[in-house]
């Protein structure tokens, strides 16, 4: 992505900013990216680590720094606290590109993995700003389908994706598809079925999903994802009997809130800066597993909704 938008899109380095205000930037990536693009700026949750993330052309801490945090995140529905707090780096920037990992996010099976219920069916491009707030805490019992996540609930995710201090700026959405993994902390999984057909069996054989999913819009670009996870899920089982993927309930919800945001499912009046929210995108899902074909593949000239298309570049 870096190297697109430097020489390709002549974006200049220092202009560009890649953070994630939950997490603290791994040095290896820093050490990658530094080392083609030594301007590039990054922005964490905590301080920097003067040891390990130190900028290797400069030899200190160099253009690395924790958020910044300011008000200036709004909800529809709910009080919160916390996660009305965005870094004020972020706030700034004038344009964002959302950078997902196609991946599910909660799996229950696995306690070596710190299996749990999970918060939520999916971790793709909407609930991705929860690394763009303070206060993602917050928000978790809402999006449990456990909890408050009942069909048809509020979504914060909507609002997030609305905020004009966040979601609103987005020009490009993305998804990291090379490895997939089935819940956050966990490793990577191979996609079986159409049309990837990787073997699962062992898990050090070298087929892998070796995907990239790019849009304009960011609820197509999540039901085409949630899509493809889904058809994961089916005869995927593992020694044990358990499915190598699971898909928590509810998982489309949000998909659904944001395409109707002026008249959603949950009756939310959505708003942002007094104003109306209107709808963020299409969702829709494909036909079936191994045809995988949206409105507009089947009626390119009066279909309204997604078209998918394929670039094989092997």
């Amino acid at each position: 992505m870096i190297r697109q938008l430097v020489e390709h899109a002549h974006v200049p380095a220092e202009d560009i900013l890649v953070y994630d205000a939950q997490r603290n930037i791994y040095p290896g990536l820093l050490d990658k990216i530094w080392g083609g693009y030594k301007e590039i700026r990054f922005v964490q949750r905590d301080a920097p680590d003067p040891e390990h993330q130190k900028h290797p052309a400069y030899g200190a801490i160099h253009n690395l720094e924790a958020a910044q945090w300011v008000e200036g995140v709004s909800y529809s529905a709910n009080h919160y606290n916390a996660a009305r707090f965005a870094p004020q780096q972020v706030m700034d920037a004038t344009y964002l590109i959302n950078l997902a990992l196609l991946k599910a996010h909660s799996y229950p099976f696995a306690a070596a993995e710190g299996g749990d219920e999970g918060q939520t069916g999916v971790t793709l491009t909407g609930k991705n700003h929860f690394g763009s707030i303070k206060g993602p805490g917050e928000l978790h019992g809402i999006i449990n389908t456990n909890q408050g996540g009942t069909p048809h609930a509020y979504s914060p995710i909507v609002d997030l994706a609305a905020s004009p201090s966040l979601g609103a700026k987005t020009i490009l959405y993305a998804m990291d598809g090379i490895y997939c993994a089935r819940r956050h902390m966990s490793y990577p999984l191979h996609f079986p079925n159409a049309p990837f057909h990787n073997p699962a069996d062992p898990y050090e054989n070298p087929n892998w999903p070796s995907s990239i999913l790019v849009s304009l819009d960011g609820v197509a670009l999540d039901s085409v994802a949630l899509d493809i996870l889904y058809s994961q899920t089916k005869n995927n089982n593992d020694e044990d009997g358990h499915p190598r993927i699971a898909i928590r309930e509810n998982a489309d919800d949000y998909l659904m809130e944001e395409a109707l945001a002026d008249h959603p499912p949950s009756g939310t009046s959505y708003r942002q800066n007094g104003k109306h929210v209107t709808s963020l995108g299409v969702f829709e899902q494909w036909d079936s597993d191994d045809d995988r074909r949206y409105s507009r593949n089947l009626n390119p000239e009066q279909g309204k909704g997604i078209e998918l298309i394929y670039v094989n570049r092997t």
